[in-house]
């Protein structure tokens, strides 16, 4: 139950994973057997308001970065926390470390964000984040081997450098056109590509939008074999936060 039904509000420093719609029963029991970090959540709910906050009472957050391990740890639990409760509501996800210093702080910015947390709530409705990292796998020619001529060793390296130079001007030209490749209005933000990614871009979308994508992803690896596009499962939209503010406003 939210804590205005018991007795007491949690005390001490309150660590916050995200804001969500105030649950009903069964998401408030299904919030409540959640493991956090330390302990099992809890759902803060002001009475008389409309957004509840997940939240794990922390006496002392400090501890999470006791070390290397247990930070790592610790923030992939966030993460963990954030998606199995994303999958039975929508909500705003908080980042890794976001505490309140007290039951009262968060009531008061609960109920002051209220209208903007429930507008930011009803943009992103049943959409969710997806991730599309994309690979290229253009040969590039490499060094040519000695030749018996010192003459026709040259020009077989500057040909070498002239495909190479015409192989990377190609894919940076794919590059830009993918880019450009979905619709206009669909929500999204660069991300930096990893080992082995010339793209990364996070969408922020509807399941009939996801389908547009696979279809569009579809027709674009048929026209590029040598491209590979992976996208991610629904994500919460760690990455839309402050757009979907933008879009209540």
């Amino acid at each position: 139950m939210p804590w205005s039904a018991q007795p007491e509000p949690p005390a001490g420093i309150l660590y916050t994973y995200a804001f969500l719609p105030t649950p009903g029963a069964s998401l408030c029991q299904f919030i409540q057997q959640t493991p956090g970090m330390q302990q099992p959540l809890q759902v803060f709910s002001p009475p008389g308001g409309r957004i509840a906050a997940a939240i794990e009472p922390l006496p002392n957050p400090a501890a999470l970065q006791a070390s290397d391990e247990v930070l790592l740890r610790s923030a992939l639990r966030h993460d963990e926390v954030i998606c199995r409760l994303f999958a039975q509501t929508p909500l705003l996800p908080l980042r890794f470390g976001t505490c309140f210093l007290s039951a009262e702080k968060l009531r008061a910015h609960l109920l002051t964000q209220q209208a903007e947390y429930e507008q930011a709530l009803a943009a992103l409705g049943k959409r969710a984040e997806y991730c599309l990292k994309g690979r290229a796998h253009t040969p590039l020619p490499g060094d040519p081997p000695p030749a018996p001529s010192g003459t026709a060793y040259l020009l077989a390296r500057k040909q070498a450098y002239l495909q190479q130079r015409q192989a990377q001007e190609q894919q940076q030209q794919e590059l830009a056109v993918l880019q450009q490749l979905w619709p206009p209005n669909w929500p999204v933000q660069r991300g930096d590509p990893q080992s082995g990614e010339v793209l990364r871009l996070y969408f922020l979308l509807t399941p009939a939008e996801r389908e547009v994508a696979a279809q569009l992803t579809q027709t674009w690896l048929a026209e590029h074999p040598h491209w590979q596009l992976d996208w991610s499962p629904p994500l919460p939209p760690y990455h839309f936060v402050d757009v979907l503010r933008d879009l209540s406003r």
